[in-house]
């Protein structure tokens, strides 16, 4: 007759069966470099998370931000104005001046308590002067009061305007 399985024994089959597993579950170690040979490639994984993407501001600068009904050729503001009808698109301009190989404009259109209304956002690459137009209409029109526009260049503000609708 079969003898039964001490507890011991048991246990001991299982710790050992654990073992093996955790050794063989483990990541491999990397192979030494050797000069002049090919870096060992990590095998893929399970993906990062993505991490927030910065890009780089270069030497761009602003020189001006002008609000305004209507734009002229160069898409900039034809002429700056700080009074709207309700029924205006409102036109943001920003002159740049500087290169930068990618740089991410945010303009945020608020209200007078400073909450965000809407936002546009986009990367340029400038190589010299440039405009950056931005507008803002409001289906059934802006209500009466006073709003503001602001515009970071990465994350440095770089200007205000404020406006009134009456």
């Amino acid at each position: 007759m079969p003898r039964a399985a001490s507890p011991l024994t048991c246990r001991s089959v299982a710790l050992a069966l654990a073992a093996a597993l955790a050794v063989a579950c483990s990541p491999a170690p990397e192979a030494p470099s050797t000069p002049g040979a090919p870096a060992a490639r990590p095998e893929a994984t399970d993906p990062a998370p993505p991490a927030t993407v910065v890009l780089p501001r270069g030497d761009l600068e602003a020189v001006a931000l002008e609000v305004g009904a209507r734009l002229d050729a160069e898409g900039r503001v034809a002429t700056p104005q700080e009074r709207f009808r309700p029924a205006d698109t409102v036109y943001a301009s920003l002159v740049t001046v500087g290169t930068s190989p990618a740089a991410r404009l945010r303009v945020e259109w608020r209200n007078a308590a400073g909450a965000v209304l809407a936002a546009d956002e986009r990367a340029v690459a400038p190589a010299g002067a440039a405009v950056h137009t931005f507008s803002r209409a409001v289906e059934g029109g802006w209500s009466p009061g006073r709003y503001a526009v602001g515009v970071r260049i990465g994350d440095q503000d770089v200007g205000e305007r404020t406006f009134e609708v009456r």
